[in-house]
């Protein structure tokens, strides 16, 4: 059985999951009974998309009031550490982060994604990632879809590599990784 985790919980937690797999409610449902939160939204809002606004309504609509809301930060590295050590934070989702720094050269890349890691594997903090999982699906037919898909899997890759714990949901069943999977050598 699954039960949020502690309040006094330090340390990175990864869910990833397909598409509407439930990823992003075991990450609220982990991270309820935290006493303060910060939910960091990374997906832009698209004006030309009523499908994606109503997704983005519907998280809206499911986090309590009392949460704090950073929507699409131009740093998130700086919105992590403009938080207190009280502060717990959710991190939904790695896709909206890879897209946001997509036009950046190889070399911007790395060193982003070095210090974006570097900044979420602090141990006085509670922090949870949530990742879509796009490996899985249609192959892009397109460079920039390419690129989308290697970054993303790469850097969800390094988050669950670095985590204390890691989830994958899928259909609506969250599933321990911890219990059932190691890491490959």
């Amino acid at each position: 059985m699954i039960t949020p985790i502690a309040r006094n919980y330090k340390g990175l937690i990864s869910i990833t999951g397909p598409t509407r797999s439930g990823k992003s409610q075991l990450a609220e449902f982990l991270i309820k009974e935290q006493d303060h939160v910060a939910y960091i939204a990374t997906s832009k809002p698209r004006p030309n998309d009523p499908d994606w606004q109503k997704r983005i309504d519907l998280h809206r609509n499911r986090r309590p009031d009392n949460w704090t809301l950073i929507e699409h930060p131009n740093d998130i590295c700086n919105a992590i550490d403009s938080n207190s050590e009280k502060q717990s934070i959710l991190i939904d989702s790695v896709g909206g982060l890879v897209e946001h720094h997509l036009i950046e050269e190889d070399y911007d890349w790395e060193i982003f994604q070095t210090k974006f890691l570097n900044c979420i594997t602090k141990d006085n903090i509670c922090i949870v990632v949530v990742s879509e999982e796009v490996g899985w699906g249609i192959v892009p037919s397109t460079p920039i879809g390419h690129l989308f898909r290697e970054r993303h899997s790469t850097l969800t890759s390094l988050i669950s590599q670095n985590s204390n714990k890691s989830w994958l949901a899928m259909n609506g069943t969250a599933i321990d990784l911890d219990k059932i999977g190691d890491l490959i050598p």
